[in-house]
């Protein structure tokens, strides 16, 4: 074999000692371990590098001690864990962190809302069928909004659906029943560009809320409302009980989106406010419903001072940001 170009007569005509000597020169330099490329002739005899070797093997009743201290085993980690709750346990963990919302579950009973969040039973007043019209703005962008208020007998249909720069932005619909609470929602949905309709359902004679994109489920509570109905409503309970029209008083009702969230808001009458509208100053009543959370909904709403107390300006936003939906009323028309 041929190794850096010498001849096969090489190794031989030089001899064992001289082979002997340059391995311990590399060995001193730095190890032979980059002498040779992969291909090299095999090391030398094992016996030759057993005289490297300077710590005697443990004796053999050590050993057997540290055998004895090792502990047994640990139990398999899946023994351990506990198994997954269904889906609608993972609701009913998130009622108990997010604005007190109950979620429902079978054979267990609804924990009632606490403290502040108590929701009593208001008396109402409904206003009569109106169309709103208002001029909507999102931080520097200006559009229009639009609110259809039709009672009929005991149903009712609210809509509400807001452009910007000739595109449909929002799109609302809220349909039930008038009761003895004042609107009860049974269907709401919520539509938006690029991302379809998502819709509440409210089942009242099983007392929950469900949605279309969403398996969370909540008890319905008392004067339940959609995020749309609950500005008709709160005109609906200022209307009937005045009292709740002055500084300090709170009006609560429990609230829900499309998108699998509800929970309670509590309105907190700021009492009278002069407003700015096309038609001059106007006296309103001023309502704050203010986040209990991060990425919690802050609402102002400024209704008509006069009854029926229609809602005459709101802003809503989200997570603190101050880019949210404004609504300024331009008119209202009660038809024939």
């Amino acid at each position: 074999m041929s190794t850096h170009g010498f001849g096969p007569n090489f190794l031989p005509r030089l001899g064992v000692p001289i082979g002997a000597a340059l391995l311990l020169h590399a060995v001193i330099l730095g190890g032979a371990d980059w002498l040779w490329p992969s291909t090299a002739p095999p090391p030398l005899p094992t016996a030759a590098l057993q005289v490297r070797v300077v710590a005697p093997a443990p004796p053999v009743a050590t050993q057997a001690r540290a055998v004895v201290a090792v502990p047994p085993p640990v139990a398999p980690v899946a023994a351990r864990v506990k198994p997954v709750p269904p889906p609608i346990a993972v609701a009913r963990t998130a009622a108990v962190t997010v604005e007190r919302r109950t979620a429902v579950v079978a054979a267990a009973p609804v924990a009632a809302p606490a403290d502040d969040a108590a929701i009593p039973l208001y008396r109402t007043r409904l206003p009569p069928a109106a169309t709103l019209r208002y001029e909507l703005s999102r931080g520097p962008l200006r559009g229009t909004g639009e609110l259809v208020w039709r009672p009929q007998g005991d149903r009712y249909e609210l809509r509400l659906e807001a452009r910007l720069d000739g595109l449909t932005i929002l799109a609302q619909t809220s349909t039930g029943a008038l009761d003895a609470a004042g609107i009860a929602p049974l269907r709401f949905t919520d539509q938006r560009p690029r991302r379809g309709t998502l819709a509440a359902n409210f089942q009242r004679e099983a007392g929950k809320i469900s949605y279309s994109g969403s398996a969370s489920e909540f008890a319905v509570q008392p004067g339940a409302q959609d995020r749309l109905s609950w500005m008709l409503q709160l005109a609906a309970i200022v209307s009937a009980e005045p009292q709740l029209a002055l500084a300090g008083a709170k009006v609560v009702m429990q609230v829900t989106g499309a998108r699998g969230d509800a929970g309670v808001w509590v309105f907190r009458c700021l009492g009278p406010e002069a407003l700015d509208t096309r038609g001059g100053a106007t006296d309103a009543l001023k309502f704050v419903r203010e986040p209990r959370e991060a990425y919690d909904t802050t609402v102002q709403v400024w209704l008509d001072a006069k009854p029926p107390h229609f809602p005459l300006r709101a802003t809503q936003n989200t997570g603190g940001s101050d880019v949210g939906y404004e609504l300024r009323l331009v008119e209202a028309s009660v038809p024939n």
